[in-house]
């Protein structure tokens, strides 16, 4: 049981097209949370709780266009990557922690927020990496002393078990890969590395908001594709990385885990991936030769958005236009760093 104090604020972002049904076998689970759902349609159709969190809030694209007007294009539509509108909706709301669920995730641990809460709280060591995942970080025979408990942890990246994240062409290959319930695990992803951030199962400190930009993917308002898709966490993943180790700030992974229990389908997915596959090999080579300079998250985020080298064509010079934009949501009144 964990059994750390938790933070005054959780926020729990989902974004959906569907029914909330799920959240029935989360009763009782998340009452901690206040709820925000962003439901990825031009009205809002979908059935909220009445019950079961601190609060709920229900927002559609609607309340997008309220609230930024002609630079509503910032946000997805018909992808998840509209979750970004919830979680700066979450700081808005004075979120002192902010988690993000998919619709088609379940639990499997009671303690799934303490634990992400829990998690947030760790200090990292510095130049040793552990070889035992122990869920609550306990140091192995041999571990020096004082590298121990150096850097705050800012990101919480959960895992899954039943149906794993994966790309299309690795479910096509391996269709019948299902995973089985883990034990508690956890690992710190090192400085240096950048890892596929799924945003199925996420959590992280306030401070951090300006990182969780998701770039465009589907479609604009107006219908229009915007020509990549399935790699909003991905990328959202690797500009955040890349600041957090500029900054001494650390990412874990493992618990808490949830099960997955709906795999999308690959053929479909195959063809929404096939131009960010390209895209996707390079990219992350542009963010690691960006020198950062700047001492905050937000003044870094601008700084990375404003140095990479982004391919040369419309769909980033709109992506750099975005990035600028949203991080200028957070420079006026930015959060004291940990």
């Amino acid at each position: 049981m964990i059994v750390k104090e938790q933070p005054q604020s959780i926020f729990l972002v989902i974004p959906t097209i569907r029914s909330l049904d799920f959240l029935s076998e989360w009763e009782g689970l998340l009452r901690a949370c206040h709820l925000i759902v962003i439901e990825d349609n031009s009205i809002k159709q979908i059935h909220t709780p009445n019950k079961g969190f601190e609060s709920i809030h229900h927002y559609s694209w609607v309340d997008i266009k309220k609230d930024f007007g002609k630079d509503e294009w910032i946000f997805s539509r018909r992808n998840a990557g509209i979750r970004s509108y919830g979680l700066w909706k979450a700081h808005q709301l004075g979120a002192d922690v902010i988690i993000t669920l998919d619709d088609d995730c379940y639990p499997t641990d009671r303690d799934f927020v303490a634990r992400h809460v829990a998690n947030l709280s760790l200090l990292a060591p510095e130049k040793w990496t552990t070889t035992f995942p122990h869920p609550d970080f306990l140091y192995t025979r041999g571990f020096p002393y004082d590298v121990r408990s150096k850097y705050p942890v800012v990101i919480s990246h959960g895992l899954w078990s039943n149906k794993m994240d994966l790309d299309a062409r690795t479910q096509l290959q391996h269709p019948k890969v299902n995973t089985k319930p883990y034990p508690p695990m956890l690992n710190f992803i090192p400085q240096g590395q950048f890892f596929p951030m799924s945003s199925m199962n996420l959590a992280f400190r306030r401070e951090v908001t300006p990182l969780m930009y998701f770039p465009l993917m589907g479609s604009d308002p107006a219908g229009n594709p915007w020509g990549y898709d399935r790699f909003d966490d991905i990328w959202a993943g690797i500009f955040a990385k890349k600041i957090c180790d500029h900054l001494g700030l650390r990412v874990v992974s493992g618990s808490p885990f949830v099960e997955h229990r709906k795999a999308s389908d690959p053929q479909k997915n195959l063809e929404k991936e096939r131009t960010g596959l390209a895209a996707n090999e390079t990219l992350w080579r542009a963010v690691d030769d960006v020198v950062l300079t700047s001492t905050t998250p937000a003044a870094c985020y601008r700084e990375l958005a404003q140095k990479v080298r982004f391919p040369k064509d419309r769909y980033f010079e709109k992506l750099r236009r975005a990035m600028l934009m949203w991080v200028d949501l957070f420079l006026a009144s930015q959060d004291t760093l940990l």
